[in-house]
Parts: C-alpha cells; sequence; structure tokens
C-alpha cells in the first residue's frame, strides 16, 4: 500500500521537459551513434591490413621456402597452427564465459 503514491504520477523533471530538451537528446544520439559507425569502419580497415599482411606474408613464406626446405616450411605451419588453435580455444572458453555470467545477472 506504501507504493501508490497520491496526486502527481510523473516525475516532477518531466513538467520542465520541453521539445527543445528532446531535439538536443536526438541530436547526440545521432552524433554518437556515428562515432561507433566510424569507429567500426576503422576496425574493419585495420583488420584487412593485417589479415592481408598475414596471408602475404604465407605466400611470401611458401614461394620461398617449399622447393628447398619443406621440413623448416612444415615446422612453420605447425607452429602456426598449434598458435591458431590456442587462441581459438581461448576465444571460445571467453564467449563461454561472458555467456554463462550474462545468464546469471
Amino acid at each position: 500500500m506504501g507504493s501508490v503514491r497520491s496526486g502527481h504520477s510523473v516525475h516532477p523533471l518531466f513538467d520542465d521537459f520541453e521539445s527543445r530538451h528532446v531535439t538536443q537528446f536526438l541530436k547526440q544520439s545521432f552524433e554518437s551513434d556515428v562515432a561507433r559507425h566510424n569507429a567500426s569502419r576503422g576496425d574493419r580497415w585495420f583488420r584487412l591490413v593485417h589479415v592481408s599482411l598475414g596471408v602475404g606474408a604465407f605466400a611470401l613464406l611458401t614461394v620461398a621456402l617449399l622447393p628447398d626446405r619443406a621440413d623448416l616450411y612444415f615446422r612453420i605451419l605447425q607452429g602456426i597452427g598449434v598458435f591458431a588453435a590456442g587462441f581459438a580455444a581461448g576465444y571460445g572458453i571467453r564467449a563461454y564465459q561472458d555467456r554463462h555470467s550474462a545468464c546469471q545477472r
């Protein structure tokens, strides 16, 4: 019964709320969305450059080592595979922990 209030049911702050406040809020929200979009676009270019460098290094390694030093080439590939597997396992564990902690909230 204590939760039922008599009189004014809206927060008093909304009495002073005007259209210019809504306009200002929408403008700030739009600017935030634009900044977030630009940041994600920059991240995509950053990833593209790094993946391209990795593919280029792999191709250079293949051309340089495979004809003469196949044993060294396969050991390097093995090391890269172990690193990639560790990265994928860590990423999977982190994603599982994030999902699990979100469910408990």
